[in-house]
């Protein structure tokens, strides 16, 4: 057993103590053990060898006793007792995204769920909202989330897609036998909905099949749908294929090209090298005058010997990419590090989860050089939205807050709701005080097209919005986009000088690349926003920022990579409009 299988092993032996409500303390030994063999440099048989197991962190006689065990048999006793202790059933509702071990145990102690059918039949019953820990929102979440497994649907959007790949492929590369390791495919690609995840490994040949038994062992594979001789696609518990591919580390860069794809972008790259005297294969760059791949450094190195710009992965679609990159047409995409601030947060003064203050520190911590504070209006009930003495009252504390971090400017802001008569949740007067209005619809969304085109083209027109949230309404695997004309949205956005923004929450990338580039092609702005109710998801940007790339936006498209001083133009030529 190499490191990561018996980290893994400790990793479950945590989760069915948690199921079981055992000792918290006893819990995190296994999960810090686990955590710390999965980054140890050195094979753990090694230490096993030279009998200083205890020299480890961590690492106690109990713990040690059962690496030896385990290194000794390729079993652990311990490990088939807790298995027969905790019914199967029970731990496969770990299986259901969004539950962990401590649900699980909250779950099966003051319900007595044992199944997923068992479990459904509770959310339907609304039976999981008053547990402990649990709420309304889990519970809605819960059903969903079997909704989706009963479904047998397979795929992810990209925010969970993504976070799995990448713990995956940082798992991999803890094997001493993998020289390197990385994402490829949709998620590389940033496509916003992954049906399957793809992995590649440069590895010594001679250790493939060690690799990809490693691989099939890890926590929650449901099963395994293939093995061939260098490659396994499993299907996890959430619904998501994951394929893990090993190659020579001299064939890797043109393996990540080709595992990155799609398949009409390799073939005309493949076709673009063939003019040029090349043969381009997963296994190497080879010219026609030489029998041998030629060394290649980088993947950014294979474009340049084919006398091609560098084509990033999210401009790849096998349409005129490989042309415009000919030509010196591509698109200068815009990076993560281009972001200045986010115009769309939420603090707990609303639905959010921290203080002004605290979302401001951690804005200024990325670095940024703005933010504004952008809670919900007063007719979102369920989100506690704010009325007009409330946004006077947030003003106050924004204003303190200022002061406490003079770097970064917060500017004072609301979501104003979009009403089903097209009627902006707040008065002009109240608008008119705000630093940055944002409208948005929440509520009406079955409206037919004309009526929901309508209702947003009014908005637009409102002289103090500034920026329309999330246009089309969707959620990602959980609701399709309302019924709205985006052609007549974004020509109306044109016409009123207003901003649309690409939502970066995971579960909306909202507009789309594709309306994104109609909006960026017509002289629309557009700004990236994460929507975060909590500091933590600042870090969505990231997803927003691809999308933007997808698009092929740069920075005079974006307005949050501009400096203040010109977004405050912006704003008052749309005023004057």
């Amino acid at each position: 057993m190499n490191n990561l299988e018996i980290s893994w092993i400790f990793l479950e032996i945590a989760d069915l103590l948690e199921i079981k409500g055992d000792n918290p303390f006893k819990i995190r030994s296994y999960q810090q053990a686990a955590r710390l063999l999965a980054e140890l440099d050195e094979d753990i048989s090694v230490y096993w060898a030279n009998g200083c197991l205890t020299e480890l962190p961590g690492i106690g006689p109990a713990l040690a006793s059962k690496i030896e065990e385990l290194l000794d048999t390729g079993q652990l006793s311990y490990l088939n007792e807790l298995r027969r202790e905790v019914p199967a059933q029970l731990r496969q509702l770990l299986a259901v995204p969004g539950i962990g071990p401590k649900t699980v145990h909250t779950i099966y102690k003051h319900l007595g769920v044992i199944t997923l059918k068992e479990l459904k039949a509770a959310a339907c019953a609304q039976q999981l909202r008053d547990l402990p820990g649990l709420g309304t929102k889990s519970e809605l979440a819960i059903k969903h989330a079997i909704d989706l497994l009963d479904s047998d649907r397979q795929g992810l959007p990209l925010g969970e897609a993504a976070t799995v790949a990448y713990e995956l492929a940082e798992a991999i590369g803890q094997l001493p036998s993998v020289v390197r390791i990385a994402v490829a495919g949709e998620v590389r690609r940033r496509e916003e909905f992954v049906q399957e995840a793809l992995l590649l490994a440069a590895a010594n040949l001679n250790n493939v099949s060690d690799i990809l038994t490693t691989f099939s062992s890890a926590p929650y594979v449901r099963k395994i749908i293939s093995m061939e001789k260098n490659k396994v696609t499993v299907l996890l518990g959430i619904g998501l294929h994951v394929q893990l591919v090993v190659v020579d580390p001299s064939a890797f860069h043109t393996s990540l090209c080709y595992f990155t794809g799609p398949l009409a972008h390799w073939e005309n790259l493949s076709l673009w090298a063939k003019q040029r005297g090349f043969e381009l294969t997963a296994s190497g760059l080879f010219s026609y005058n030489c029998g041998q791949p030629l060394t290649l450094q980088s993947e950014e190195e294979l474009y340049h010997r084919l006398g091609l710009m560098f084509i990033v992965p999210e401009l790849r679609s096998g349409r005129e990419d490989v042309l415009a990159a000919a030509n010196g047409t591509l698109p200068q995409v815009i990076t993560p590090e281009q972001i200045r601030g986010d115009l769309h947060l939420h603090t707990n003064w609303s639905d959010g989860r921290e203080s002004i203050a605290s979302l401001a520190k951690a804005a200024a911590q990325r670095g940024y050089e703005y933010i504004a504070i952008t809670d919900h209006s007063q007719s979102l009930k369920i989100a506690h939205g704010l009325d007009a003495a409330r946004l006077i009252a947030q003003a106050q504390e924004i204003r303190a807050v200022r002061e406490q971090i003079p770097d970064l400017l917060i500017l004072s802001g609301v979501e104003v709701d979009i009403l089903p008569n097209g009627q902006l949740d707040l008065p002009n007067d109240v608008l008119s005080q705000l630093d940055l209005v944002i409208a948005s619809v929440h509520s009406g969304f079955k409206q037919d097209q004309e009526t929901m085109t309508q209702r947003i083209v009014a908005a637009l027109r409102n002289p103090y919005v500034d920026i329309l949230a999330h246009p089309s309404g969707r959620l990602l695997g959980r609701r399709p986009a309302y019924q709205v004309d985006l052609d007549m949205v974004i020509n109306e956005a044109k016409l009123q000088g207003k901003i649309l923004e690409i939502n970066s929450s995971p579960e909306r990338l909202d507009l789309n690349a594709k309306w994104a580039a109609k909006a960026k092609n017509l002289g629309v702005k557009l700004v990236i926003n994460t929507d975060a109710h909590d500091a933590r998801r600042l870090a969505d940007i990231e997803y927003g920022v691809s999308v933007a790339r997808r698009a092929g936006l740069e920075i005079g498209d974006v307005i949050n990579t501009w400096p203040m001083t010109k977004l405050k133009e912006l704003r008052k030529k749309a005023c004057d409009a």
